[in-house]
């Protein structure tokens, strides 16, 4: 077998494909798509693996787990993110390793980075030594640009997206319910959406002020991480600032939605915080829908929703969809009140 030769040409429009991409949402599919191009590659696939035992907190929270992702994320639909090939269950390979089965050559291109996930792409092909060149020169400039956007799209602190990331995410997320409008939420409790939630540690700057911001940075770090661990990685996890973090919980109902949030800030309340004890958080959610597409509308009702659980006790979860039932409730009292 012969692999066609590359032109400088080529090289180029490759090299400009890859970098002109914004941001990481973006990239892997630019890159997957550019590896299909090649006659030799017959199929190409991406994935993300969080793998619980590099973190540095393991302790209180639960068993230690691999979960693996692929991308791009469909997050529209119920498929189970652990069903990813064999292969990626080991420790991945710090430089291309090719295997051979049932007449195809099995590539595994690891991306290893300092912050975020780590990545490997997947390819079944026809290599000879020159391909293997080839996709191993690719790669390098592919993991030079994930290392780039991670450093401007993740949190400094806890390796969380960061505001940015979720202001991209959020759009996508808009857009899918945009083009798949259902029915109309009052009319559909169990139909399965995705929530936006912001979560806010209660009382944040009295751990700043007794124990000193080091504590307070720890207090961030175990959070984040014990959110890593609570929610699925269908679902998407940001540090908003501060003492804020926001979750885009997916593919799931009302009654479902209420449950995990609930289910979080009790693993919050019960979570050892060294030296500094106990934390709880207080938590807003609102529903994203067809018929609310506006990010910053989503952002403003979590955020009203959060403001209502910190003014009325702390340590609970409000669902913007809630508060309208509780505001005409308020209402009524009000009218049946006889003021003369």
């Amino acid at each position: 077998m012969t692999i066609q030769t590359v032109s400088a040409e080529q090289c180029f429009s490759w090299a400009h494909d890859i970098t002109y991409c914004p941001d990481y949402l973006t990239l892997t599919p630019v890159f997957i798509s550019l590896l299909h191009t090649l006659e030799w590659v017959h199929t190409a696939d991406a994935y993300e693996i969080y793998d619980t035992s590099k973190t540095k907190f393991t302790t209180d929270i639960d068993s230690l787990q691999l979960h693996i992702t692929k991308l791009p994320l469909d997050f529209g639909n119920d498929e189970n993110t652990n069903n990813h090939p064999p292969a990626l269950n080991n420790p991945l390979p710090k430089t291309i390793e090719i295997t051979h089965e049932n007449g195809l050559h099995h590539a595994i291109l690891p991306v290893a980075t300092d912050s975020g996930p780590d990545r490997a792409i997947l390819v079944k092909g026809l290599f000879n030594d020159d391909a293997v060149t080839l996709l191993s020169h690719l790669l390098k400039l592919y993991r030079n640009q994930v290392i780039l956007h991670d450093h401007k799209e993740r949190d400094v602190l806890t390796n969380l997206p960061n505001r940015q990331s979720l202001e991209m995410r959020l759009m996508e997320v808009c857009d899918y319910y945009q083009r798949n409008k259902h029915t109309q939420f009052e009319a559909s409790e169990q139909l399965k959406y995705s929530w936006i939630a912001v979560l806010d540690i209660d009382h944040f700057k009295r751990v700043n002020d007794n124990f000193g911001h080091l504590y307070g940075d720890e207090v961030l770090l175990h959070f984040s991480q014990l959110m890593q661990r609570k929610f699925r990685h269908i679902d998407f996890l940001f540090r908003y600032g501060g003492e804020e973090f926001v979750v885009i919980l997916n593919r799931v109902n009302a009654t479902d939605a209420r449950t995990v949030f609930d289910r979080f800030r009790s693993a919050v309340e019960t979570y050892n915080f060294p030296l500094v004890g106990k934390v709880t958080v207080s938590i807003g959610v609102t529903c994203i829908q067809g018929s609310t597409i506006l990010p910053m509308t989503l952002l403003d009702r979590a955020d009203k929703s959060l403001y209502y659980a910190k003014e009325h006790g702390r340590n609970q979860v409000v669902m913007y969809e809630d508060m309208e039932v509780i505001a005409e409730d308020t209402d009524n009292d009000l009218n049946d009140i006889e003021l003369f």
